[in-house]
């Protein structure tokens, strides 16, 4: 099942990752009414892995049982050739000093980094949420398996609850406890970086699928009103408690309702979301999150004498090169490695 409306959603996000990455310093964004709210703009990964554990519930759940090898190759498919892009296009830079770390290097070709403390924010730094989102898929085939299509679903919602809770009571506490050590640190990649962390918005995310899957054609409406509120309750959110932290799902109540409402929605937003134009932003919208950094940073010498033309002729750059990026390398190479037949090479 194709959700296409849900496709544009992931553009947006990853442009409010790149305003948090390279625009903290541009106007509007460095108005001090609208600065805290760019702070906050992490929360956007977030957003990520909500809604790949709702998408992968919606495209396996009805699957009895997972083949691994076979999921983990479409998966590889989807995010390894452009990460390997991105990864190379910043190791290019130690490779010409010859400073390199082998073990930085070993983590970031295996999609690891972010499993080990030290080595999260390795060369290419937005890949430690692709890092993640890869033992996400390492483990999804065992909770399908073994866990999802064993219990019913309102032991499945305690159980993502009290993992939720659990998630957010550690984090919390851990950033205010001796443990921290503050940013670039091991206890920081623990915190911020580390797969078991951020979990809990994978699993959330898996059990809104399944409500979805349940409830079918009985969920279809007209739910553009209730959208638009669960915006402007985000906004107000991150308005009332900048004192907390959204980067670990905090945000999920309102997230979770708002992934599920689109899917569900027969409105304007979803035709608007779903026209050729919107749903292609969307699809190149992984590209433009993993090759961030590496063309911000070959595009740092383009300075057009004001800082928000030069930032969003920048974004603009940025989007052509994904799109190109997107025709010419992540499709077809996408569809080279779902061709393989590995079980020729274990004859």
């Amino acid at each position: 099942m194709r959700i296409e409306q849900l496709t544009f959603t992931r553009f947006i996000a990853a442009l409010l990752i790149i305003i948090f990455h390279f625009a903290r310093q541009v106007p509007p964004f460095d108005h001090p009414t609208v600065a805290p709210w760019v702070l906050q703009m992490s929360a956007s990964v977030s957003y990520f892995y909500l809604l790949s554990g709702f998408i992968m519930v919606i495209s396996y759940g009805h699957v009895r049982h997972l083949n691994w090898l076979n999921y983990m190759q479409n998966r590889v498919a989807r995010v390894y050739p452009v990460y390997l892009l991105g990864f190379f296009a910043m190791l290019l830079l130690p490779l010409l000093k010859w400073d390199v770390n082998i073990f930085r290097v070993f983590f970031g070709l295996t999609l690891t980094q972010s499993w080990v403390p030290g080595y999260a924010m390795t060369y290419n730094f937005p890949g430690w949420s692709v890092s993640v989102e890869f033992f996400f898929y390492a483990v999804f085939p065992f909770l399908l398996n073994y866990g999802y299509h064993r219990y019913r679903f309102k032991t499945l919602l305690i159980g993502g609850l009290l993992l939720f809770i659990v998630s957010q009571v550690v984090f919390h506490y851990a950033l205010q406890s001796p443990f921290y050590q503050g940013d670039r640190t091991p206890s920081h990649d623990i915190l911020f970086y580390g797969p078991y962390m951020h979990l809990n918005e994978f699993v959330l995310g898996n059990i809104a699928g399944f409500y979805f899957l349940a409830q079918g054609k009985k969920l279809q409406g007209n739910y553009d009103i209730w959208i638009l509120v669960l915006l402007l309750a985000l906004v107000l959110a991150i308005h009332f408690l900048p004192f907390l932290n959204f980067h670990n799902g905090l945000l999920a109540p309102l997230f979770l309702p708002l992934i599920v409402l689109l899917a569900a929605n027969t409105g304007k937003i979803t035709r608007w979301f779903s026209h050729r134009l919107p749903v292609f932003f969307g699809e190149i919208s992984y590209s433009m999150y993993i090759l961030q950094l590496p063309v911000f940073y070959y595009l740092k010498p383009l300075d057009l004498g004001s800082p928000v033309l030069t930032f969003w002729v920048k974004v603009i750059l940025h989007i052509g090169i994904c799109s190109v990026c997107f025709i010419a390398v992540e499709k077809p190479m996408r569809q080279w490695i779902k061709n393989i037949n590995f079980k020729r090479f274990s004859r």
